[in-house]
């Protein structure tokens, strides 16, 4: 059985959100001081990555929309958390994507793995599934 156009629609928005979030050197930066200093508010964060409170706070409206960091008010501050499990999370969803499998199980559309070779400009690969 295939799996629903929906579903795996969902599913690539899903990880284009995460990959666009992973895409740019300001947002990695962010996860590294997450990941070295644990929960911080908002204002120190900034700091540590040298941005403005406006520019940090688009940043992470990305990041905590695409699952990456969690935030919550304590008091007047707003402190932001990674969310680790949301590595784990896509490196599951890349494995069903590269297996050919979504969430429901069911392979997607196309040919099976190994059937067709991949073209790249002139050259021909084969395909690695």
């Amino acid at each position: 059985m295939l799996q629903a156009p929906d579903e795996l629609g969902h599913e690539l928005r899903r990880l284009r959100g995460v990959y666009r979030a992973l895409g740019d050197e300001t947002r990695l930066r962010v996860i590294a001081v997450l990941a070295e200093f644990g929960p911080m508010p908002v204002n120190e964060l900034s700091t540590r990555v040298v941005l403005s409170q406006p520019l940090i706070s688009w940043h992470l409206r990305i990041m905590r929309l695409a699952g990456i960091i969690e935030t919550r008010r304590q008091g007047r501050e707003v402190i932001c958390s990674l969310r680790a499990a949301a590595f784990d999370e896509l490196h599951e969803a890349e494995a069903r994507l590269l297996a050919g499998t979504h969430p429901s199980g069911a392979h997607s559309v196309g040919p099976a793995s190994g059937t067709q070779p991949v073209r790249a400009g002139s050259e021909e690969l084969p395909d690695v599934g």
